[in-house]
C-alpha cells in the first residue's frame, strides 16, 4: 500500500507544497505534478486539510531532484489482461459474437 503526505518543495526560487507518495520501504516514489491547495467540503474538513499542510512545514524541505523520474520508478506487477482472462474462461468468442450481433442491428 502506498502512503502519502504533504511536503514543502523549493523550486524556482520559492516554496510550494505538493503531495508526495512513498513506496513500501518509505522512500519517495512520486509527487503531484502541481502544488496542493487546501480543500474541504466542510469547515472541519478544511481545518483538517490545513493541519496536514502545516505539518509539512515541520519536515525537511525537498526539491524535484529528490523525486525519482518516471522512468526510474519500479514497474508495478500487473496481472493478466482482461482479454487473457476472457480467453482462459472461454468467454472471448461469446463476447465477439455479441459485438458482431449488436453491430448488425
Amino acid at each position: 500500500m502506498m502512503n502519502w503526505d504533504y511536503r514543502v518543495f523549493f523550486e524556482d526560487g520559492g516554496y510550494t507544497i505538493r503531495t508526495v507518495y512513498y513506496d513500501d520501504t518509505g522512500a519517495i516514489a512520486a509527487c503531484s505534478e502541481k502544488e496542493t491547495a487546501p480543500y474541504g467540503e466542510s469547515l472541519a474538513e478544511l481545518q483538517a486539510e490545513l493541519n496536514q499542510l502545516l505539518a509539512a512545514l515541520k519536515k525537511p524541505v525537498i526539491s524535484a531532484d529528490d523525486v525519482p523520474a518516471p522512468s526510474d520508478r519500479p514497474k508495478a506487477k500487473r496481472g493478466k489482461s482482461l482479454q487473457a482472462v476472457r480467453q482462459q474462461l472461454g468467454l472471448q468468442s461469446e463476447i465477439t459474437k455479441e459485438i458482431l450481433l449488436s453491430s448488425n442491428d
